[in-house]
């Protein structure tokens, strides 16, 4: 232990006492009473200052200032050590203010990491998986899946990584404001989903309230009853031939079979017996999760044969890769109001409609889920009872178990294909017949 200038030189030049003494050396500066360096058997040098509060009966203690080098310095240290001196003349004990200052730094820590966890762990995306994960599914085993197309489709996108608890009213307003430029019904989506996913966030004591407690929806939808009149079922027949493969075929099954549009686009050959004439919709491709045994009439047995098959091993009916089902259904179903008005215009003006009577023509707002609610009245007209057209449609209403779930998909097998066929004779009908100008312009096209 020795007494001296503390300078890099000196602090080089203080020996290392050797390995497993477990021995320190010390060098004292002559210049601050208390301040000095301290080298450990491992080579490691550093600044210490060495004090009493109180009298020379009063214990000594010792705090390190921090290791020789970046930022720590001999003149550094020796300033440091005369603020900690000043600390020890004010009766501030150096030693329990840098265990309160470290204790404070490893709080400061702590929270920081609690907080990023909580950030991380509340980010709208990571929340928005659990939700879909933990509730829809477990409580809309039939919509989950439209729920998490919203939230992918509409909502992630936005909302990114952004904390639940951060997330204000006027953002959300936004959010669906910009879906509802698509319409009102994907915004009425989105509202409800985001809706109950706040909901189930305040359930599991995330957020203590909704931001969308004291929201109203955006729009509300109107009771749907729409269904195509002959002489558009004409049309759009018409329509999708001339749109060909992949969309042709399945636009015209929608028609003839009334099952739901991504039923049909991901169709898949096992499902089919083109030799029995019959379609079985597996529980795990149809939305309500219910079988349904399809009778094939024959116009959809001659569609379904006449299909190209991409490679020999695609088990998908509609692909262009052999991997996935085909999509873009709104492009074409924009393509099929276009082509539906340009057939109209034509056999008007073929029929003698003059250029002001032809500008007046127009289509009445239709979407492919109404070929459902087309099949079901035209079975009502064509004088099938209802269960049956509900069977062919695949609604369920009350509760089936046992045998009775067994065989559901069977139900009115022999009923359904009849039914079936008599609507392919209708539409066949239909198509067939020539357009007539006071369908074509009757008032109500118009508007």
């Amino acid at each position: 232990m020795g007494t001296g200038k503390i300078t890099k030189r000196s602090v080089d030049a203080v020996p290392v006492p050797p390995q497993g003494s477990r021995r320190r050396e010390y060098l004292w500066d002559e210049e601050v009473k208390g301040f000095g360096l301290m080298v450990t058997e491992k080579g490691v040098r550093s600044y210490i200052l060495q004090y009493r509060i109180g009298g020379r009966g009063s214990p000594t203690r010792r705090v390190t200032i921090g290791k020789h080098g970046s930022p720590w310095t001999p003149d550094g240290a020796r300033d440091r050590a005369r603020e900690l001196l000043e600390q020890v003349r004010r009766k501030i004990d150096p030693f329990d203010a840098e265990k309160e200052r470290l204790r404070n730094e490893q709080e400061r820590q702590r929270a920081s990491a609690e907080a990023e966890s909580v950030a991380t762990k509340l980010a709208f995306v990571t929340f928005a998986d659990r939700f879909i994960e933990k509730y829809a599914k477990v409580k809309q085993p039939r919509t989950w899946r439209d729920t998490e197309s919203i939230f992918h489709r509409d909502l992630k996108p936005h909302f990114k990584d952004k904390p639940l608890p951060s997330i204000r009213p006027a953002e959300i307003i936004e959010v669906i404001e910009r879906v509802q430029e698509r319409g009102d019904s994907a915004a009425i989506k989105a509202y409800k989903a985001l809706r109950v996913m706040f909901g189930w966030a305040v359930e599991k004591h995330v957020i203590s309230a909704s931001p969308m407690q004291y929201m109203k929806p955006p729009a509300k939808l109107e009771a749907r009853d729409r269904a195509l009149k002959d002489v558009e079922l004409r049309l759009l027949w018409m329509a999708a031939s001339d749109l060909g493969w992949p969309f042709g075929p399945i636009i015209q099954l929608l028609i003839l079979t009334g099952q739901r549009r991504d039923e049909v686009g991901g169709m898949c050959w096992p499902e089919l017996d083109l030799s029995k004439k019959q379609w079985l919709l597996p529980s795990e491709r149809s939305k309500n999760g219910e079988s349904n045994l399809v009778p094939l009439a024959p116009q959809a047995v001659s569609i379904l044969k006449g299909l190209p098959k991409v490679n020999s091993k695609a088990k998908l009916v509609f692909t262009t890769t052999g991997e996935t089902a085909v999509s873009g259904f709104s492009k074409i179903k924009r393509r099929l109001d276009e082509s539906m008005l340009s057939i109209m215009r034509s056999e008007a003006a073929n029929a003698g409609a003059c250029d002001e009577e032809l500008e007046s023509l127009n289509l009445d707002p239709w979407r492919l889920h109404d070929l459902r609610r087309t099949i079901a009245s035209g079975c009502q007209r064509l004088g099938i009872p209802l269960e049956v057209s509900e069977a062919i449609l695949n609604h369920t209403s009350g509760t089936r178990s046992g045998i009775a779930g067994v065989y559901h998909v069977y139900r009115f097998e022999d009923e359904k294909r009849a039914a079936l066929e008599a609507w392919d004779e209708h539409v066949m009908k239909v198509v067939r017949s020539s357009s007539s100008l006071s369908n074509l312009m009757r008032p109500e096209a118009t508007r």
